[in-house]
């Protein structure tokens, strides 16, 4: 059986007045539903819930028509984004330019508005201003949600597993409860750059994601990988996703160490995924015996890779 639990509460602390009131008023079966909560400048309050767009009257009650609900206004923008970074913008720099944070209890903020760069051709975002808008995507903890690919994929011996999936679908969700069960019965590394997966505080995690499991928060994942190898003995590493040339390096170099590798990748499907070169290169290096695929309906089917 399938048990829930969601990062609501946390996510109505970046949230005031009518709204927050609002949210915490709706019913609890309703509000499991909920993967995102949007707030966009003098426009309505929205959720994506179940793969549809909804909307919060005042009354706590969630609709599917955005008539006579909601709307967040500058002052309901600007205290979810000081909230989210914590008041302190110089300390969350590096996030502000990526565009988001990941706040206690594994929520992720993301936030829309003007970059701010040196105003050189090809220069990266060093900040953001007149914040337009502020997506609080929600963490929960499925438990039971992997037990199905655990059971096929690690019934007999550790294997290696690719989780593939578009935007949404559920794969940081799927990582953390597979980390739960994998977690039980091997050492397991999760190198946590967003701290999405374990949502660790203080060096604590709040989720439950094993007895053997150690993790690694704020490590580019090609130091912590290599790191974990080094200092943690790990039979199986656990990244949230990858893409880079240095992440592959550092995972090829895991693989020839005789660890186990757990990843998630962005695709529509199975085949999109293995025409990105990252995926394609350790496919070559026999680095997945499985891959679980994930749709927009928060389901997924195990394939085994040949």
């Amino acid at each position: 059986m399938i048990k829930m639990t969601t990062g609501i509460q946390n996510a109505a602390q970046l949230l005031q007045g009518s709204i927050k009131n609002a949210l915490l008023a709706a019913e609890s079966w309703r509000l499991s539903e909920i993967n995102e909560i949007r707030l966009r400048l003098n426009k309505h309050v929205s959720f994506s819930a179940g793969g549809k767009n909804m909307y919060l009257a005042r009354d706590g009650k969630i609709c599917e028509s955005a008539t006579g609900c909601l709307t967040a206004n500058e002052s309901d923008i600007e205290y979810a984004f000081k909230t989210a970074y914590s008041y302190s913008l110089h300390s969350y720099s590096k996030e502000l330019a990526m565009g988001y944070v990941t706040t206690r209890g594994g929520n992720r903020v993301g936030i829309c508005g003007t970059a701010v760069t040196s105003g050189c051709e090809n220069a990266s975002v060093e900040s953001v201003k007149y914040i337009s808008g502020v997506n609080i995507r929600i963490a929960r903890q499925v438990k039971g949600f992997a037990d199905r690919l655990f059971a096929e994929c690690f019934c007999s011996s550790l294997s290696g597993v690719l989780i593939v999936g578009p935007p949404s679908s559920g794969k940081t969700t799927l990582l953390r409860d597979l980390a739960r069960l994998v977690g039980s019965c091997a050492r397991l590394c999760i190198i946590d750059c967003q701290n999405e997966i374990s949502a660790t505080y203080r060096g604590n995690s709040e989720n439950d994601i094993g007895e053997l499991t150690d993790v690694f928060v704020g490590y580019p994942k090609h130091s912590g990988v290599s790191t974990a190898i080094r200092v943690m003995s790990p039979q199986v590493i656990m990244v949230d996703e990858i893409g880079s040339e240095q992440d592959l390096v550092s995972l090829e170099y895991a693989l020839h160490s005789g660890v186990k590798l757990i990843t998630a990748v962005h695709a529509k499907n199975l085949e999109d995924a293995l025409k990105k070169p990252c995926i394609k290169a350790l496919v070559r290096e026999n680095a997945f015996e499985y891959a679980a695929e994930l749709s927009d309906g928060f389901d997924y089917a195990v394939t085994k890779i040949a």
